[in-house]
């Protein structure tokens, strides 16, 4: 019989009632209190008309509620539908709007913005304050909702082939879109990312990544898959995360590169990465490249813990590069693979396919195409998106990179990120890898400006370590030995920091605009 992410609430009420399950702050959480929670807050909604496969809408930072109102979807059928808070009230009511929720769940300090959003949104739809502070006249509180519900287990379970949530995707590349994914594969991505760190019921996950997005949400349902308790934190921040990994005993984390950045750059690191991170099995990280010097000087920091996940919102769990396989003082050939994103899940079927259509050979680079059971089923409300993304089975993962002899996957970049100068193709990737290598460069991101000459020009943003000297024609003198010179940045800003995206990948939407607002054509 297929599993379902349902089963994993319901299974560890029965057989591990009195381990904790959540612990948000000062409040600790059983597996026990949290399933009869989550039937409670079900059964509220349930009795105010709520029925399969309504959208719940979500709108918060994490805590526990979050993933309680994710949990009464799991077990009932409905559709949990996060929502980014850091969204503006028109960028909340286009997801809301093409969700059409039944019931929108949001955090007290997010009241404006949601009064001026739910303006917009058609239809009736209930509003739940969760949090402290008295709900509008429009809205009801948490604790009083769910208070109307009694604790009455499911008398079934949703079906495999039910979805269970609509994630909807950055924007990065235009509107929002609505991934609609399934209980049975969410059930699969689970077991996958399990199965790669061998989590454990003594394990203890810090979630810092925001709950809208899809990654924190995969780590919480693997841990939780097998009885480990997840600690919840609003957000990230270095001198938090250092305590709670010497006090709370953390064995596992989820970092995005710019989190390790930061939380190696704090003055705690040095003392606690000698004494204080021997507790520390797992250090996922994910979404966005990592520098190869920042990754050898995280493994000096933690030794050999580090998982590099590559996925997608839409293409679930793709690749791990596994613990053993980080190899910093190995061969050469050891070494190349820590630029990598490893080798394709148990299951996953990967293939590159070129320009002119044919299947690439070892080496060659072009899109990814992925096929497995725990890819998204549909766009939401878009089926022309679909077809255009998901094709005989196929997935398109929108990323341009290679194979290597041995299946290793090389992403080179962004397939829309790709940059046409003089009729040669650039991948700001290679560029940023390039100028990455320059000790004075903390951080860069490379994109393409207009140019009158050349149609595009390679235009490069730097964040200099502190103190650093080094001027536009040192870094393009040092790019100019490691890539063709048509690739090497016509333009270098030098900036204070990077535009970040929630999920810590560079808006480069955000640094285009200046250079291409008012254009007919948008590289976006």
């Amino acid at each position: 019989m297929n599993k379902v992410v349902a089963n994993i609430i319901v299974d560890n009420a029965r057989q591990i009632p009195d381990r904790p399950a959540i612990i948000d702050r000062e409040r600790t959480c059983t597996f026990h209190q949290h399933a009869q929670r989550v039937f409670q807050l079900a059964d509220a909604l349930a009795r105010h008309g709520c029925r399969p496969p309504d959208r719940i809408a979500i709108l918060s930072r994490n805590c526990a509620e979050y993933l309680e109102i994710y949990g009464a979807c799991e077990v009932t059928g409905f559709i949990a539908a996060p929502v980014n808070h850091r969204l503006t009230a028109s960028e909340i009511t286009h997801i809301a709007g093409n969700a059409a929720p039944a019931a929108m769940f949001y955090a007290g300090e997010f009241t404006t913005v949601m009064d001026e959003a739910r303006a917009a949104l058609p239809g009736r739809i209930l509003y739940i304050q969760t949090g402290r502070g008295d709900a509008p006249e429009w809205a009801v509180s948490y604790e009083d909702f769910i208070d109307q519900g009694v604790t009455v287990p499911p008398v079934a379970l949703p079906p495999p082939a039910a979805a269970v949530y609509i994630v909807h995707t950055s924007g990065t590349t235009g509107k929002p879109r609505g991934a609609a994914l399934s209980q049975s594969s969410q059930y699969g991505t689970a077991r996958a990312i399990s199965s790669a760190a061998n989590i454990t019921r003594d394990d203890r996950f810090l979630l810092v990544q925001p709950l809208f997005h899809v990654g924190a949400k995969f780590l919480q349902l693997a841990h939780h898959l097998e009885g480990a308790a997840v600690h919840i934190r609003q957000e990230f921040n270095p001198a938090g995360i250092w305590d709670a990994i010497r006090t709370e005993g953390i064995t596992t984390l989820q970092l995005v590169p710019t989190m390790i950045e930061l939380l190696l750059a704090d003055e705690r690191a040095e003392y606690l990465g000698q004494h204080g991170t021997a507790g520390v099995k797992t250090v996922f990280y994910s979404t966005a490249p990592i520098r190869e010097t920042l990754l050898r000087k995280a493994l000096d920091v933690f030794g050999p813990v580090f998982i590099q996940q590559y996925g997608s919102t839409e293409g679930g769990s793709v690749s791990n590069l596994a613990k053993h396989q980080h190899q910093p003082d190995g061969t050469a050939e050891q070494q190349r693979r820590l630029l990598s994103a490893g080798q394709a899940c148990d299951g996953v079927e990967v293939k590159i396919i070129k320009p002119d259509g044919t299947v690439a050979g070892a080496g060659e680079a072009g899109e990814i195409l992925i096929r497995h059971p725990n890819i998204m089923q549909e766009y939401w409300n878009d089926a022309k998106a679909t077809r255009e993304i998901i094709k005989d089975g196929w997935l398109a993962m929108g990323d341009i990179g290679y194979l290597d002899e041995q299946g290793f996957i090389f992403i080179i970049d962004r397939k829309k990120d790709l940059i046409i100068s003089g009729g040669e193709n650039v991948y700001p990737r290679e560029v940023e890898i390039a100028l990455g290598q320059h000790q004075e460069v903390k951080q860069c991101a490379v994109i393409g400006i207009p140019d009158e000459r050349w149609g595009e020009a390679i235009c490069a943003f730097v964040v200099l370590h502190e103190g650093s000297g080094s001027n536009e024609a040192d870094l393009i003198g040092h790019c100019r030995k490691l890539i063709a010179s048509y690739k090497k940045p016509k333009k270098i800003e030098f900036v204070e920091e990077l535009p970040r995206l929630a999920t810590g990948k560079v808006d480069k939407v955000k640094l285009r605009a200046a250079y291409w607002q008012q254009r007919q054509r948008q590289i976006i």
